[in-house]
């Protein structure tokens, strides 16, 4: 996709499920989930098998820094592609080096390249290093849609 400095931005393959795993399990140990590398893995393996994702990795030197994960959905009103940025993680250690952005990058041009209206996104109020990311690199808070969320009952 692109190469800025030493950080490759590329879409992940089969190649990088083991590395990938170990960000992805950290990325959920940061949001407080307990660690849970075997199901990072069987995850991540089928979201790369089916093609219902796209995984893009920033690596330096061979090493997986952080990921993206874009998430395919249609607009309805627009017909046409739209995406969810899912998951969007970092190596604590490269933070503040312009990987996430890096990342966003190549985020945008998959969404530009294949078609894409635009990506929305979600995160915690208080994940202010995140917001301040994402304003800055241009998405807008929407305050037109009220968003609702439905789960299933839990069984008694």
């Amino acid at each position: 996709m692109q190469k800025e400095n030493s950080i490759n931005i590329r879409i992940a393959s089969r190649s990088d499920l083991e590395e990938l795993s170990e960000l992805f399990d950290l990325y959920r140990k940061f949001y407080e989930l307990p660690s849970d590398l075997t199901g990072a893995k069987k995850f991540l393996e089928d979201r790369l098998l089916h093609k219902d994702s796209v995984l893009i990795v920033a690596e330096d030197g061979g090493r997986l820094l952080g990921f993206a994960q874009l998430y395919p959905i249609f607009s309805s009103l627009s017909m046409r592609r739209d995406y969810i940025l899912n998951d969007l993680y970092i190596r604590e250690t490269e933070r503040r080096r312009g990987t996430a952005k890096k990342i966003l990058d190549g985020a945008a041009n998959h969404v530009i390249e294949h078609g894409g209206k635009g990506m929305g996104l979600e995160t915690h109020p208080d994940n202010r290093h995140a917001r301040h990311l994402y304003e800055r690199f241009g998405f807008k808070l929407n305050e037109e849609y009220l968003h609702y969320y439905w789960e299933i009952p839990k069984q008694k």
